[in-house]
């Protein structure tokens, strides 16, 4: 290669790193542009055109003068404090105006679940509705059918009526009512009180009563105040967490019968068979329960305060966590002689004290004591 050639090649090469570099700093010029272009964009909306204008000013004014008037900072200051309250009003309308919707969208949800209360309201009482229709039907083909039942038949009752009022007696389910204006506290079902109270009235057998009892179900019956008169039979009878309050009964055959957390507050159950029933949380204040067959009664958390016990059999009842204070133990029957000691320091009942105060042990026989009442001095 001559030297012409040579330097021809390097010619070219020089004008193609030339071109190449041209490339770059245009490329670089791009961006810069852009970046310019960028930011005069965004700071309309981030800074506004007002307050833009006025640093500008200002700028200017300082590379003119070295030195910024007062009319020029006070112009730079009132365009800040205008941009700042026009962001903030832009920030409070973002904030309320998706609050505003969400508590929209609430009413409107709560208004909806009023609505499927209330439909749903209607369907319930549509159905209890058609359900006392139907207790009725089969309350009437009760009263037929004991009409022409036998002197040996003992009022019981066929299988299939039997069958119905069991499933009558699950079918209607306890709720909420209004009374006095208020809605109540607990739920009843009255439904199942008024079929209770007419199965007993209508003078039905005993077998019948407790094959009912066993299979159905009463829970939550609202007997408030109900007379059912002397002897009732309730054996095996489901009352969980029925309203019994000043029920009159006495005597009445509660065996073996489901009475946890009833409210039995003043009920008559003067004489009552309660062997085996189950009584805990059960509120018997003020309770008649004089004379009362309570062996083997389970009354753990029962508050039995107030309640005469008088002349009451207590053979193994269960009394843990029981509320005493207050009762009435003349002559009641209890399975140790130590009863007192028991319930005053092993199982330390609320109102034990007052009974040891009260109270003393007599041997009635082998494994029966009778509480008797201490002699005043």
């Amino acid at each position: 290669m001559n030297e012409q050639e040579y330097i021809d090649r390097l010619k070219k090469e020089n004008k193609l790193l030339q071109d190449k570099l041209a490339k770059i700093n245009s490329g670089k010029q791009k961006k810069r542009r852009f970046r310019w272009w960028l930011l005069k964009k965004s700071s309309v909306p981030i800074f506004g055109s007002r307050l833009k204008k006025s640093i500008g000013n200002a700028i200017n004014e300082y590379k003119e003068y070295k030195t910024v008037s007062v009319d020029t900072v006070s112009d730079v200051s009132s365009s800040v404090i205008w941009r700042i309250t026009r962001i903030g009003l832009f920030a409070f309308m973002v904030g309320v105006i998706p609050a505003a919707v969400l508590v929209f969208q609430t009413k409107l949800l709560m208004n909806q679940n009023k609505f499927i209360e209330n439909q749903n309201s209607l369907v319930e009482a549509d159905r209890r509705s058609s359900l006392v229709f139907v207790m009725d039907n089969v309350l009437g083909d009760l009263n037929e059918e004991l009409k022409y039942k036998s002197v040996n038949s003992k009022n019981n009752i066929s299988n299939t009526l039997q069958a119905r009022i069991v499933s009558l007696s699950r079918a209607m389910k306890p709720y909420q009512y209004i009374e006095d204006g208020k809605l109540t506290n607990e739920k009843t079902s009255s439904e199942r009180g008024q079929l209770l109270y007419s199965l007993i009235k209508s003078d039905l057998g005993e077998q019948s009563l407790s094959d009912i009892f066993y299979a159905g179900d009463f829970e939550y019956s609202d007997l408030k105040g109900v007379s059912f008169g002397r002897g009732v039979y309730l054996k095996y009878g489901k009352l969980n967490y029925s309203n019994l309050t000043n029920a009159n009964m006495p005597a009445a055959n509660l065996g073996n019968s489901e009475l946890k957390n009833a409210n039995m507050k003043k009920v008559n159950l003067s004489d009552a068979d309660l062997k085996r029933a189950r009584l805990m949380a059960c509120n018997l204040k003020e309770a008649e329960l004089s004379g009362a067959n309570l062996t083997n009664a389970n009354l753990s958390g029962a508050d039995l305060s107030g309640a005469d016990l008088s002349g009451a059999i207590l053979w193994g009842a269960k009394l843990i966590d029981t509320n005493l204070s207050d009762v009435i133990l003349d002559n009641a029957i209890v399975d140790k002689q130590d009863w007192i000691d028991y319930i005053t320091d092993s199982l330390k009942l609320e109102g034990a004290d007052d009974i040891e105060d009260r109270y003393k042990i007599k041997k009635q026989g082998k494994k029966q004591f009778m509480l008797i009442p201490k002699k005043k001095s």
